[in-house]
């Protein structure tokens, strides 16, 4: 059996479909500095989506930041408060 392909990689990328961290930390810089950053793969500019979690009443609850690249389809996600990837 063929292996399926792999929807975030484009024709002829050779390259890892998931960014490196220094890929991350730069997103994630930016992000903190109020802009919203071009994909580190391809330069298109990333999608900003906010998620929230928990349920009501309880005490858990994290506020995150998801960066989608409409093009190569990369993305990443990171906890609002603490900065960091999940």
């Amino acid at each position: 059996m063929a292996a399926a392909a792999d929807p975030s990689r484009q024709p002829g990328d050779a390259s890892p479909a998931r960014f490196t961290p220094a890929e991350e930390r730069a997103l994630r810089e930016a992000v903190a500095a109020g802009a919203l950053p071009p994909c580190p793969r391809c330069a298109v500019p990333m999608t900003w989506r906010a998620i929230g979690g928990g349920s009501f009443g309880l005490g858990y609850q994290r506020q995150r930041d998801w960066l989608l690249c409409p093009a190569c389809r990369r993305s990443a996600l990171f906890d609002r408060r603490r900065g960091t990837r999940l």
